[in-house]
């Protein structure tokens, strides 16, 4: 039995991994098994026949999802099916030791998780789920338009608030005797404004989540989908944001802010309530900058299932505007 049989068998999603074979696998079992079949309705000789094709397809396909590992997913065959797509772009097999042409968008399947990716795959997938045309909008949802926007925004957001330039230094306490309470806002309005600034004009993760969004919405009002993002750029612009954020900086106000309302909070239990949380935080500020720490592991722990929902997501999309496999728009 092949792995795209393996797979037709137990109606696997097209990216699945471990946890979605075993739930597909159990879910045949209990209504197949001969223990089950009767009650089922279902006559003994179908249960039987149905119950070893269940468990072939289990056994062919559950060393490829034991040597993936427990956290990367796998596209399925759709070459080798029924359903028989053929055409533009490359279809990798999980291990990268071969590839065969195909619709399939795979720019957005074989990711760092471990299955590779070339440019030049890259490049072909792209064309196949791609409309030819559509200059203005490709412009407006560019990888430079928006960024441009938003890096002008954060400009004059930091403008307004920066503490240390001389338009904002009335609005802050920065003498010996201010609070701590004031010392918080003063750094809230330095670190914030500043690192949206920076993190748009070097990453660009934000106008690349907004473009992603943008796009999807168009996309499905029109019913035609324009590649908007910047060759090279493998993963969703939405995981990427959440990923690689400098957490410890982010959380090195929201501290302060913690541990000034502590101090200055009358009642034994949240005072010493407040002094924790502010505690939590800072520990995990310091241990942040070596990628380590609360905020990193959830960062990365979202940032994975967005990437995975952003796939589902664009795959549906596709579906819908007739660019997958053949559909009115991919090129051949």
């Amino acid at each position: 039995m092949t792995q795209a049989q393996a797979e037709e068998v137990l109606q696997l999603p097209e990216r699945y991994g471990k946890a979605e074979l075993r739930r597909q696998f159990k879910a045949f079992a209990q209504e197949y098994h001969p223990d089950n079949a009767a009650r089922n309705g279902i006559s003994e000789k179908f249960a039987q026949t149905r119950m070893t094709e269940v468990n072939k397809a289990y056994a062919t396909l559950k060393p490829l999802v034991d040597a993936a590992g427990p956290r990367v997913s796998i596209h399925r065959d759709l070459v080798g099916g029924s359903r028989g797509h053929n055409g533009v772009g490359v279809h990798h097999n999980p291990d990268g030791s071969a590839s065969v042409r195909t619709q399939v968008d795979d720019s957005l399947f074989w990711d760092e998780e471990g299955n590779p990716r070339s440019a030049v795959a890259e490049s072909e997938a792209n064309a196949a789920a791609d409309a030819p045309g559509h200059a203005l909008r490709r412009f407006l949802l560019g990888p430079w338009f928006l960024r441009l926007i938003l890096v002008a925004l954060f400009a004059l957001v930091w403008w307004l608030n920066f503490p240390l330039l001389p338009r904002n230094a009335a609005r802050f306490d920065t003498s010996a005797t201010a609070s701590l309470s004031s010392w918080a806002s003063v750094v809230a309005s330095a670190v914030y404004p500043s690192y949206l600034l920076l993190f748009e004009l070097f990453a660009g993760h934000i106008s690349g989540a907004l473009r992603e969004v943008l796009n999807g919405i168009v996309s499905n009002l029109t019913r035609v989908h324009v590649e908007v993002r910047r060759k090279g750029s493998y993963q969703s612009s939405v995981s990427s944001l959440l990923e690689k954020q400098v957490y410890g900086i982010l959380e090195l106000p929201v501290s302060l802010a913690l541990l000034a309302r502590g101090l200055a909070e009358a009642d034994a239990g949240w005072h010493l309530a407040y002094l924790v949380l502010a505690g939590i935080f800072l520990v995990d500020l310091l241990i942040g900058f070596f990628g380590a720490g609360i905020a990193n592991g959830l960062a990365r722990w979202l940032a994975e299932r967005a990437e995975k929902r952003y796939v589902t997501l664009r795959m549906d999309m596709l579906k819908r505007c007739g660019q997958w496999a053949g559909g009115r728009h991919a090129r051949s």
